[in-house]
């Protein structure tokens, strides 16, 4: 559906766009060019031959200066407004959001929208930005209350969750040497059905695998020597993908050799490995992953429910889970993060509710628990006809089942990031125990520190961690071979940058 939008400056419709999604996922705004009007409201507006419009004008009804938004479709109209403040344009499109926010809940009958104008990945970053600013706590949520529209559970629920990341952040000079290092490994056992990142199947490609594995020892030693080079030092180190444990024990053996000997230092307080598939797991890997340093543990089950992990395509059953968990604490793991995703075709919120009874008797240190999304290069995009998801209020079900149980854990939350076309508006929280925080999970969210990304599909960004400016980022190539080829180039520009050379 397209929508025509009229009375505000060209550019505007991208700053909307987010919301518009929010209550029609398939629209796209048409700008029609033209200044932000003034007006009481009762001006007759034009008509245009589109399946919908928004039009916009200020109004000062009281002296008190106002952004007024109409939407219009199928004969029925919403209407929202928001206070305009000359504070400058941040502000203007701010209000330009929340005036159509309303509108569109106008017009849906909608209840208010949980997250209000807060649509992108990281909404913990305003909070810290304004601690950064030395402002109180309970003044940031009167912000995000009223500038912002969030519903007081999730303004408390951001307020939580940057306090409890702020020790982990900047604090003082010699932070800026610190950085963490993210290794993608691009190869999977299967490709699940919600799943977009970087998973080649590997008995497709196995021919893959050795070159791959070669190219990445190349980048980890050259790159680790000039970390050590320009006193750079690697806090966190996070192997994932794909799912890095399809290596042989060998492989992975390797693997893990390279990274002690040019990444991994005494500074080095966390190792990440990504497990995610029960089935790929055996006792030579693990031992292989303990004796080689890591200290923190990823096994994945999504759902412990054998019927969903044959819809979504995971071939491991939740036995294998179980079994895959206390073999982890019988070699001497002392973290374990679990993943599981709420909203999977033909779950309820009974469904999690067991899933979550049977993981209480795993006792994980870390539970992540993701709303599911639907990924524009997934395979559930591709079927989109053949699946079923959950309603919204059944997702909001789900969530509070994992929030209760993440209590009863002991479990608090410690980081959170959304995603577009999440089901329900919702989120994805990581909880943790108190103390066993993982640092790459913090800052690969709030983006405060360096993380060099290395490996198919892996992402650097270069920050300032004073204040968390983004000086530069890029990706290496998803597709394995295309990363083998382009090895020089992609080691390059790493050099470059650690030796303060502009690329």
């Amino acid at each position: 559906m397209d929508v025509c939008l009229r009375g505000l400056p060209p550019g505007y419709g991208v700053t909307l766009q987010e919301v518009l999604w929010i209550y029609f996922p398939d629209a796209q705004f048409v700008e029609e060019a033209g200044p932000l009007p003034e007006g009481d409201g009762a001006a007759a507006e034009r008509t245009v031959d589109q399946s919908a419009e928004v039009g916009f004008r200020e109004e000062r009804p009281d002296g008190q200066r106002r952004i007024v938004a109409r939407f219009r479709h199928a004969g029925r109209e919403g209407v929202g407004q928001a206070p305009l403040l000359p504070q400058g344009e941040n502000d203007r499109r701010r209000a330009a959001k929340l005036a159509l926010l309303r509108a569109l809940e106008d017009y849906c009958d909608a209840p208010p929208n949980t997250w209000g104008i807060l649509t992108g990945v990281r909404p913990a970053k305003i909070v810290h930005r304004r601690l950064d600013q030395g402002k109180l706590g309970e003044d940031i949520r009167a912000e995000l209350l009223h500038d912002y529209a969030l519903q007081p559970e999730k303004a408390d629920l951001l307020m939580e969750i940057a306090l409890r990341q702020r020790p982990f952040l900047y604090t003082g000079p010699e932070d800026r040497r610190k950085s963490g290092v993210y290794i993608g490994i691009p190869f999977c056992p299967t490709r699940c059905l919600y799943c977009s990142f970087p998973g080649y199947d590997v008995k497709k490609f196995k021919r893959w695998l050795t070159p791959f594995l070669d190219a990445l020892a190349g980048e980890i030693e050259t790159v680790g020597r000039a970390l050590r080079q320009a006193g750079q030092q690697v806090q966190h180190i996070y192997i994932g993908g794909g799912t890095p444990t399809v290596l042989t024990a060998e492989q992975l053996g390797d693997l893990l050799g390279w990274i002690n000997r040019h990444l991994r230092g005494p500074e080095t307080v966390e190792f990440t490995l990504e497990a995610g598939r029960p089935d790929t797991l055996d006792r030579r890997k693990l031992e292989q992953a303990y004796a080689g340093g890591v200290n923190r543990l990823s096994i994945n089950p999504q759902s412990m429910n054998a019927d969903t992990l044959d819809r979504i395509g995971r071939c491991h059953r939740p036995g294998q889970v179980v079994e895959a968990v206390e073999l982890a604490r019988t070699i001497g793991f002392p973290i374990i993060n679990m993943d599981l995703i709420v909203g999977l075709p033909g779950e309820t919120a009974q469904s999690v509710r067991s899933t979550l009874d049977q993981l209480a008797k795993l006792r994980p240190e870390n539970l992540t628990v993701h709303t599911m999304a639907i990924k524009r290069a997934s395979r559930l995009t591709a079927e989109r006809e053949r699946w079923t998801l959950p309603p919204e209020d059944e997702v909001e079900a789900m969530l509070a089942v994992t929030r209760a149980g993440a209590r009863t854990l002991g479990l608090v939350p410690y980081y959170l990031y959304r995603q577009k076309r999440i089901l329900a508006n919702q989120e994805n929280v990581g909880y943790t125990l108190p103390g066993r925080e993982c640092i790459y999970n913090i800052h690969v969210m709030e983006e405060r520190q360096t993380i060099w990304g290395l490996g198919a599909g892996a992402a650097t960004k270069i920050v300032r961690p004073e204040d968390g400016e983004i000086l530069d980022s890029w990706h290496n190539p998803k597709d394995p071979m295309n990363y083998v080829e382009r090895l020089e180039t992609i080691i390059g520009r790493k050099l470059k940058k650690l030796e303060g050379i502009p690329c």
